[in-house]
């Protein structure tokens, strides 16, 4: 169990021994061990974690996240503190005020999401695929050729609109997908997405932690007071990666129906995966990132285990030690 993840409201978390006992109305749910435990997602504002667990947990590294009931809002990671990182924070700060330097690994980062959304539409066999792949290859070409940051994330969203118009016309009509859309979800699929993108999420800002790297610095989106840039940069090209094909096989697979989802009455705009679609969603996630994948040079490793390296090799370009920027992808 590498994430817990605890979704149920009116609990209690705390430590005994060396176990993460779970409890409500002084029931026990369930009992885990902390070795088996890399990190913790705790989901929503009726799940109470006690100081004590926090502060071991924090002291074993093991970061602990949270995030809306609905778990489609990251708030915040906590992690001890990366006092020996001095040097590359300073770097980093550096590489992302050097306009030349920030422009080149964004465009390599652009690149890796355009590459993997390609490579997973032409793997779908949909019809409507093969347009929307000539049109992401345009956007490949003027983004490699983008002058300016802002132009790069035009193009990047030209990507974007021609990938997720494919799923428009070809998901099922009863899916009631129109594009992609979020704050909040307005139907099934984007309630997958938002849903499995803030999954992601957690584990790349753990992986850009362990390296030493400031999230909150990036190079493609815009740095703005409590948006993990720099996290949002790497996830870019883990979505059609890891969320989209995961989103894809559900539907295909007939593996979550409509009675997985359900709308607040007080947001009856929205629609929001319930707890058993959550759980279901959780746990096809986890089996995707428990995966092996092969690496370029050949070795293989777990899919989790690939976010890792990407994140170390942005820090090998911060601090110098490698030029460009390589996205991961698997074989269709």
């Amino acid at each position: 169990m590498p994430t817990l993840y605890i979704q149920e409201q009116g609990v209690m978390v705390r430590k005994r021994d060396n176990q993460v006992l779970i409890t409500k109305e002084g029931q026990t749910l369930h009992e885990v061990p902390l070795a088996k435990i890399d990190q913790v997602v705790l989901m929503g504002r009726g799940v109470q974690l006690s100081t004590a667990l926090l502060i071991d947990l924090l002291e074993r590294g093991i970061p602990v996240t949270f995030t809306n009931q609905h778990g489609s809002r990251h708030y915040a990671t906590l992690t001890a503190g990366p006092s020996r990182f001095g040097d590359l924070r300073m770097r980093q700060m550096r590489f992302v005020g050097a306009p030349d330097r920030a422009l080149r690994l964004a465009k390599d980062i652009v690149r890796a999401k355009l590459t993997n959304q390609r490579r997973l539409l032409a793997a779908t066999g949909w019809p409507a695929a093969a347009t929307a792949i000539v049109q992401i290859d345009a956007a490949l070409t003027a983004a490699s050729n983008a002058p300016h940051v802002d132009i790069l994330r035009g193009h990047e969203g030209a990507a974007a609109a021609a990938y997720f118009g494919a799923w428009r016309v070809s998901l099922p009509a009863v899916w009631g997908f129109g594009g992609r859309a979020f704050y909040p979800p307005p139907d099934p699929i984007n309630a997958m997405l938002s849903f499995g993108y803030t999954l992601a999420l957690h584990d790349v800002i753990t992986a850009v932690q362990i390296t030493g790297l400031d999230t909150y610095l990036g190079v493609f989106h815009v740095i703005e007071p409590g948006r993990p840039s720099l996290a949002l940069d790497l996830l870019e090209e883990f979505r059609p990666l890891i969320v989209d094909r995961l989103v894809i096989d559900l539907v295909r697979t007939n593996a979550i129906g409509r009675e997985h989802f359900h709308r607040p009455q007080e947001r009856p705009d929205a629609v929001y995966l319930n707890d058993v679609g959550r759980t279901l969603l959780v746990q096809r996630y986890e089996s995707m990132l428990q995966t092996k994948v092969r690496l370029p040079g050949g070795e293989q490793t777990l899919l989790r285990r690939v976010i890792l390296l990407q994140a170390q090799a942005i820090a090998r370009i911060v601090r110098g030690e490698q030029e460009q920027y390589t996205g991961f992808s698997l074989n269709n």
